[in-house]
């Protein structure tokens, strides 16, 4: 990824996680939504797929995976509490993963001089995880959008600090781009 590329996304991340800090209820309310809706839209469409394309066995485990998908989307729509509790339960998944791929990049850019914000932000990802399982699952939505607004803060900093040792060693002759 070029220096550039870094720059924007770094900005882009920095504004939503400011904007979810701003708003974290409205924020963890509206992604526990936005997972209802895709499980939905999922479920219903592996239903539609199977039902044209499978045979036999295969046929009904897909269309009752199917169900089941869009059963949960159905569910979680209609009971977000449910729907806070599993997503904080991939949240933990996600961050818990997340930081070791961040901590571990940065290990491998420590000649770079953003690498320090990238380890920064995979250190805090994985005491998010740790804040999680100590709350889990009664921490509401905004726990969701606060975490999620400070993981894309914290990650566009990284970004926009990258960019500029990208474009340094870009500037040496040394390399022109930095692979994430």
């Amino acid at each position: 990824m070029g220096s550039k590329s870094l720059m924007f996304m770094g900005i882009v991340m920095c504004l939503l996680g400011i904007l979810l800090l701003a708003s974290p209820i409205a924020a963890g309310e509206f992604v526990i939504m936005a997972v209802a809706a895709v499980l939905t839209i999922t479920g219903i469409v592996q239903v539609i797929q199977s039902l044209r394309y499978s045979v036999g066995l295969q046929r009904i485990v897909s269309i009752l995976l199917g169900l089941i998908v869009t059963a949960l989307g159905v569910l979680v729509w209609f009971n977000p509490e449910i729907g806070s509790g599993l997503l904080m339960a991939l949240l933990m998944i996600f961050f818990a993963v997340n930081g070791l791929w961040k901590i571990s990049t940065a290990m491998r850019f420590r000649s770079a001089s953003g690498w320090v914000w990238l380890l920064l932000s995979g250190i805090l990802s994985i005491a998010f995880v740790a804040l999680l399982w100590s709350q889990w699952p009664v921490a509401g939505a905004w726990v969701i959008g606060v975490l999620i607004g400070i993981d894309l803060l914290l990650s566009g900093i990284a970004m926009i600090a990258l960019s500029f040792s990208a474009r340094r060693i870009r500037s040496s002759g040394y390399v022109d781009t930095i692979n994430l």
